[in-house]
């Protein structure tokens, strides 16, 4: 099967770096995404990012959740209870500054991530029950700056029809 981009122009798209493979989890591990491949194939040009690690947090480091309001969590490290929040957010805040002319086009993101979760990312409270759902604090950022660009998670494009229908998503 032939991968193709569905546009004319190349797609310039942000995706979590533990997706292209490269060990920057908090275990010093990666979550290669299967349809890597053939989005580079098709000519997409990929800009790796990971808030975690990029923020000063390092590899490998310390289990994190996000606790609190769903609306306004706080990133949490579990043993700790290091609170991570403003260094993510100011991170977050200056890579958008970074790129905003880079002209992305859209993000694939690490699903559950407290950082990159777009649907679903558990709260919990200080005792670990979960108390609602949210999405992690970097996408959150991203959606406040770049509220049209479409922004999924690697475990909903689960094959490539649906990779073509996010890239065919992008108004840039």
């Amino acid at each position: 099967m032939t991968h193709r981009v569905p546009v004319a122009r190349r797609r310039r798209i942000a995706i979590s770096a533990c997706l292209v493979g490269l060990p920057v989890r908090y275990d010093g591990g990666h979550k290669a995404w299967p349809l890597l491949e053939p989005l580079i194939a098709s000519g997409v040009i990929l800009i790796p990012f990971c808030p975690e690690n990029e923020c000063g947090l390092g590899v490998p480091r310390e289990p994190m959740r996000l606790e609190g309001d769903p609306e306004r969590p706080m990133l949490l490290s579990l043993e700790s209870r290091h609170d991570h929040t403003r260094r993510l957010l100011a991170w977050s805040e200056e890579w958008l500054e970074r790129h905003a002319d880079a002209r992305v086009s859209g993000f694939i993101c690490k699903a559950r991530s407290p950082s990159c979760g777009v649907h679903g990312v558990a709260v919990h409270d200080a005792d670990g029950q979960t108390t609602g759902e949210g999405m992690g604090l970097f996408v959150r950022a991203c959606r406040a700056r770049f509220p049209h660009l479409p922004i999924e998670e690697s475990e909903r494009l689960e094959d490539w029809s649906r990779v073509v229908a996010f890239l065919e998503s992008q108004t840039c």
